[in-house]
């Protein structure tokens, strides 16, 4: 690991930031349906800002994006910062800040548009000479910016020594090498699936995380509550028990799990410790509505 690494940054999150804009609703509308919203936020999120606020929590963190040059980008950097994330090496860009419509129902499910905009702007340079910058001990990134700077990331983290961590959300084709590169993959349930391709959503979680394994150099499935199954070789999968919650809202609750993980990684916990803390985290964040976290 280099010498010089600056003190402080343990974790550098990669990725998007958003405005959401977050409507509860009795029920999502059917197709051609039109249903009554019953609230209305607008808040600062985006996978990337959601899970720098996440590590940031449990060990100094910093984010690397894109924002646009407009109040929706200026207040989610102020959100950052109140976070005590570092925003030094965050990009403007000439295009709008990104946003997502969020849709809640009141058992706390959601479902969700995104709208890349300015985090579709994020490029391979800019990564590289931010974390040359920063010099974390462990880089996190998601799939909501540009493949080109997620795979920057990867390939900055592997020539200098540092862990590299990929929330594999939204889920993309990925490349045999970008995957091997994953110290951990994390993915949900579905998400497993969906990398490993045909015939795997038969499979249990368990079962996806025995055969992420032998892609990976490791790997974490979440399966809500039930917790998650975390393997670092195809023929040792420990499951790490999930937390019994009445969920308000589940919004985040996966970047919560990748952001916690990664800084719990970053102090020298180990991968099912880190999986602990991090179900422990999102268990904690869904009992609470957005404007309580």
């Amino acid at each position: 690991m280099t010498g010089d690494r600056r003190e402080g940054v343990a974790v550098t999150v990669v990725g998007s930031a958003n405005l959401d804009v977050v409507v509860a609703v009795p029920a999502f509308p059917a197709p051609g349906e039109t249903v009554m919203g019953d609230h209305l936020e607008e808040v600062a999120g985006g996978k990337g800002l959601n899970q720098a606020v996440a590590a940031a929590a449990e060990a100094p963190a910093a984010f690397v994006g894109c924002v646009g040059d407009d109040e929706a980008g200026r207040l989610l950097l102020g959100e950052l910062d109140r976070a005590a994330v570092d925003v030094s090496r965050v990009v403007r860009s000439p295009q709008p800040t990104g946003r997502a419509y969020i849709e809640v129902t009141p058992d706390g499910e959601n479902r969700i548009v995104v709208m890349a905009l300015a985090n579709g702007t994020l490029e391979a340079d800019a990564v590289g000479a931010a974390l040359t910058a920063l010099q974390p001990r462990v880089v996190l990134a998601q799939l909501e910016v540009p493949l080109v700077a997620v795979e920057a990331a990867a390939t900055w983290a592997a020539d200098n020594d540092t862990r590299f961590v990929l929330n594999a959300s939204p889920v993309r084709d990925l490349a045999p090498d970008l995957l091997a590169r994953c110290d951990p993959l994390i993915v949900n349930r579905g998400e497993a699936a969906a990398v490993l391709g045909s015939g795997a959503p038969r499979d249990a979680a368990d079962q996806l995380a025995r055969r992420l394994a032998a892609r990976v150099a490791s790997v974490v499935v979440t399966d809500g509550a039930e917790g998650a199954y975390v393997a670092t070789n195809p023929g040792d999968v420990v499951h790490v028990p999930g937390l019994r919650v009445t969920p308000v809202d589940t919004t985040g609750a996966g970047d919560v799990f990748a952001g916690t993980l990664a800084a719990s990684l970053s102090r020298g916990a180990s991968l099912a410790d880190a999986a602990g803390a991090a179900n422990d985290a999102a268990a904690r964040i869904v009992q609470l509505s957005r404007a309580q976290r």
